[in-house]
C-alpha cells in the first residue's frame, strides 16, 4: 500500500511560512496591497521562495510536499509534471480554490460539476476563445486608442489604472459604463476582503449592490460590449454572475501592461521592434510581437502569483499518497523564473513567444492551461498587445530613475508595479 508524501520538518514548517505562504497571503491574493509590495520588493521575497523550494527538492525529492498548518495540509509542489498533472485534472480531482466567492459566488472556477461544464461553455462562447479574433474585435481596438490617447506627461499607477479601469468597463460593460467608478470601488472593496478568505466576513449588501448593477448592464446588452453575447438570466448558468472574473482578470492585465511600459523604456532595441510592427500593421496583423511582449511581462511577473487546487479524493504520486482535502500550492515565480532551469529566466525575451521555447517541457504557463485555462487569453492579448503598439507608435517612453535602476540586467524577480512613475510625451 503506498504510503504517504513526505511531510515538511516543524523547522522547514517555519522557513515556509516566513519565506513562501505568508508573504504570498500579505501580498493578496485577490487585491494587491501596494505597501506590502514595496517591503516584498525590498526583501526579494520572491528570490527567497525560490532558493528555499530548491533547498526542499533536494531535500525531500520532487513532492509535492506536505505542510500542516492550521489544521491544513497544503501541498507544495516541487516538480514541473506535477503543475502540469494539477492544470490538467481539473476540476475532478482537483478543484480550483479561490477567493471568488466574496464577490462572484457563481463564477465557472468555483462551480462544481456538472454545472461547471454548461458555465465554461458559455464563458468560452462569450469571450470568443477558440478565435483568433473576437467579433467585436475591432471596436475593442478603438476603445483602447481612443482611451490611451488621454495619456499625458507623467503618470503614476493610480492615474494610470484610472484610464485603463475605463478601457475595461467600456469593452466588457459598454461605453455607458466608462465613467462607472462606483462599480470598480465597490468591486476593490469586495476583492481586498477577499485577501482574508474566511477570515473575513462578506459584505452581503456590497455584494449584492454590486451584482444588481452588472446585471443591469448585461439587461441592457449595449452593442460591441461583451456583456451583449450574454443570454438573458435562466436562474441556472447565471450569465451575469460570470462577468466580474473578466473585470478582475482585465484589471490584472493593465498591471502587466504597466509593468511592460516600464521595461520598454528601459528596453529600446524591444521597443523599436513594436513599433516597427505598429507601423506595418499589414506584416503582422495580429501584433505578434507586441503580444509577446505581454506574456513575457507576465512571465517575468506572474499577476496570479499563487494557483490553488484542492483534492477532491486521495491521490498518489510517484507511489506515495497525498489525503483527500490537501491544498496543492502552485507557486508561479517558482517555475517561470527558475534560472537552473530556463536559461531565459531573468531577462527580457519575447522571442521565446515566438519561436517556441515557451512551449518546453518547463511550465511557462501565463493563462494557466488545462480545463481551467483563462477562456479570455486571446481578448486579454487583443487589448494589451493594441495598448502596447498604440503607445509605442505615438508615444516617447521615460521612466522614473528608480524603476531604470532596478530594472537593470538580470532583472528583480519581486516588482512592485505601483511605485513605477512612467512619462508619455506625445510624438
Amino acid at each position: 500500500m503506498p504510503t504517504e508524501l513526505p511531510a515538511a520538518s516543524p523547522l522547514d514548517t517555519g522557513r515556509a511560512v516566513r519565506d513562501i505562504f505568508l508573504p504570498l497571503v500579505a501580498h493578496g491574493a485577490a487585491l494587491r496591497r501596494p505597501q506590502v509590495g514595496t517591503l516584498a520588493e525590498r526583501l526579494h521575497a520572491d528570490d527567497r521562495a525560490l532558493r528555499l523550494v530548491r533547498k526542499f527538492r533536494d531535500r525531500y525529492g520532487d513532492g509535492p510536499l506536505l505542510f500542516r498548518i492550521s489544521g491544513r495540509t497544503i501541498g507544495l509542489v516541487l516538480a514541473a509534471d506535477d503543475v502540469r498533472r494539477l492544470l490538467a485534472e481539473t476540476p475532478e480531482p482537483f478543484d480550483a480554490a479561490t477567493a471568488l466567492p466574496h464577490f462572484q459566488p457563481h463564477a465557472v472556477l468555483v462551480t462544481d460539476p456538472p454545472l461547471r461544464a454548461s458555465r465554461r461553455e458559455l464563458n468560452e462562447r462569450v469571450l470568443g476563445s477558440h478565435q483568433p479574433v473576437h467579433e467585436h474585435g475591432q471596436r475593442m481596438l478603438e476603445i483602447v486608442r481612443e482611451e490611451l490617447d488621454t495619456l499625458t506627461a507623467t503618470l503614476g499607477w493610480d492615474e494610470f489604472r484610472s484610464i485603463w479601469s475605463r478601457v475595461v468597463r467600456r469593452i466588457v460593460l459598454g461605453d455607458s459604463a466608462r465613467d462607472d467608478t462606483v462599480l470598480t470601488a465597490d468591486l476593490d472593496q469586495l476583492r481586498a476582503d477577499a485577501n482574508w478568505a474566511e477570515l473575513h466576513p462578506r459584505r452581503d449588501e456590497v455584494r449584492e449592490g454590486f451584482l444588481d448593477v452588472v446585471a443591469a448592464y448585461v439587461a441592457k446588452a449595449e452593442p460591441g460590449s461583451l456583456v451583449s453575447a450574454l443570454a438573458h438570466d435562466d436562474g441556472v448558468l447565471d450569465p451575469a454572475g460570470q462577468v466580474a472574473e473578466w473585470l478582475v482578470a482585465f484589471d490584472s492585465a493593465g498591471i502587466a501592461l504597466w509593468r511592460l511600459y516600464a521595461v520598454l523604456a528601459t528596453r529600446p532595441d524591444e521597443l523599436e521592434r513594436i513599433i516597427t510592427e505598429a507601423r506595418h500593421p499589414d506584416a503582422s496583423p495580429l501584433l505578434a510581437h507586441a503580444g509577446a511582449a505581454v506574456q513575457e511581462s507576465l512571465r517575468l511577473w506572474p499577476t496570479t502569483p499563487l494557483v490553488l487546487r484542492e483534492s477532491r479524493a486521495s491521490t498518489v504520486w510517484r507511489e506515495r499518497t497525498a489525503p483527500a482535502g490537501t491544498e496543492f500550492a502552485i507557486v508561479s515565480s517558482v517555475f517561470q523564473r527558475d534560472d537552473e532551469a530556463v536559461d531565459f529566466a531573468n531577462s527580457v525575451q519575447p522571442s521565446i513567444w515566438l519561436d517556441g521555447r515557451a512551449d518546453g517541457s518547463w511550465p511557462i504557463l501565463p493563462f494557466s492551461a488545462g480545463p481551467a485555462e483563462c477562456p479570455g487569453r486571446n481578448v486579454a492579448l487583443l487589448a494589451t498587445s493594441t495598448a502596447v503598439s498604440h503607445v509605442a507608435a505615438n508615444y516617447d517612453l521615460d521612466v522614473d530613475p528608480a524603476t531604470r535602476t532596478k530594472l537593470a540586467d538580470p532583472l528583480p524577480t519581486t516588482f512592485n508595479h505601483t511605485t513605477i512613475r512612467l512619462g508619455f510625451w506625445r510624438t
